[in-house]
């Protein structure tokens, strides 16, 4: 693994920076979508986004270097992630693979310039992180399916203007095998949307309703009972990098200031914590180069993501639990006049969602278990 960059590849380095630096807005000013869809038009016109995506589909004309590059320094400038980023990781990727000529034309440019907003529909009540128990089911009706079903946990799917969603249309054989991925416009008529509140009190996440839905046949994304094939392919888009190690940095530099500030570094409890905390996120951090070393070797390990991200998500976790512990009942305060404007409070709470979110980490430990390490099954 060879770690140093070439003079080309600092040259990019210094140029993204300075465009950054002039361009990336305040995180508070992207809470507002037509802000958001502003913030993403930006880093596509700049040759930003879509990364990965073949240049005819619009993609960015970066090598996988330059992508890594460009990806660190958002990091380091804690720039906004764009609204439609589900759709960039996820949906476009599997529409260029699996989708005809006429879905290409019609979906990928408004992915990439955020004129649709999309929502991926996985999980329902009952199942969560078992896909192949889906039970909305869609029955052909000539050149329509009829949808009736529901999903849970629906990110952004009160923003968004099309649903990438995964049904049943059949009951035979294995579970796997009778579910297909259909597009959804959910404006359809008989799509209800919900919004879930949350312990932090913000609604991401939603439920998403769907009675006597028509569909048409047009928009099946592949072949009908392709679904599991369209849908753990495009999941293996979501892997932590080395983005996610500059962001881990950045959470344990606040944490170690944090602690300097409550004069707790000379404590041999909490050296140890803290550094234990260190060990972790170097590990990531080389976990991210060594997911990148072997991308540009061509030589991935897809179920390698399961392992990453399971490192990640619990590391998250323990790092806003020792700041909760650091700040002692100040912990509890959430207001401009806590510790650190009361953000260790917040980041605590939205932080229990990261091992459930994107799959929970006992079927991430599954994934390691049976198709990385080869353990069997029972």
């Amino acid at each position: 693994m060879d770690l140093t960059y070439t003079p080309e590849e600092e040259a990019f380095r210094r140029q993204v920076r300075q465009w950054i630096a002039e361009h990336v807005p305040k995180r508070t000013d992207v809470r507002d979508l037509e802000a958001s869809r502003a913030w993403q038009r930006a880093l596509h016109a700049a040759g930003f986004l879509g990364v990965g995506w073949p240049a005819e589909y619009g993609g960015a004309k970066l090598t996988k270097i330059q992508q890594a590059i460009l990806n660190e320094e958002l990091a380091r400038a804690n720039a906004p992630g764009v609204i439609n980023s589900m759709a960039i990781w996820w949906v476009g990727p599997a529409i260029i693979k699996y989708g005809t000529d006429e879905q290409k034309r019609r979906f990928l440019p408004k992915i990439l310039n955020a004129e649709e907003i999309w929502a991926t529909g996985y999980s329902e009540p009952g199942s969560g992180s078992d896909m192949a128990a889906a039970k909305t089911h869609a029955v052909r009706d000539g050149d329509f399916y009829v949808v009736t079903g529901q999903k849970v946990w629906t990110t952004i799917a009160h923003l968004s203007d099309w649903f990438f969603v995964l049904v049943r249309t059949s009951t035979e054989g294995k579970k796997w095998a009778g579910l297909s991925l259909l597009l959804m416009d959910l404006r359809s008529p008989g799509v209800e949307v919900r919004p879930i509140r949350q312990i932090t009190g913000d609604s991401e996440f939603n439920e998403v309703f769907m009675h006597e839905v028509r569909v048409p046949v047009t928009n099946r994304l592949g072949a009908e009972g392709q679904g599991w094939e369209v849908v753990t392919s495009a999941l293996i888009n979501e892997r932590t990098g080395i983005a996610g190690s500059i962001r881990t940095e950045q959470v344990l530099a606040r944490l170690v200031g944090l602690a300097r500030v409550r004069h707790l570094t000379a404590d041999p409890m909490w050296r140890q914590r803290l550094s234990d905390l260190a060990i972790r996120a170097q590990i990531t951090k080389a976990s991210g180069l060594r997911a990148m070393t072997d991308d540009l070797r061509g030589r991935m390990n897809p179920h390698l993501s399961a392992g990453m991200k399971l490192l990640s998500t619990e590391l998250t976790q323990r790092f806003s639990e020792a700041a909760i512990d650091l700040l002692g009942i100040d912990g509890a305060l959430w207001d401009d006049d806590a510790p650190d404007d009361g953000k260790w409070a917040y980041q605590f709470l939205y932080d229990r969602s990261m091992t459930i979110a994107g799959g929970t980490s006992e079927v991430q430990r599954n994934i390691v278990a049976q198709r990385v390490l080869g353990l069997p099954r029972n």
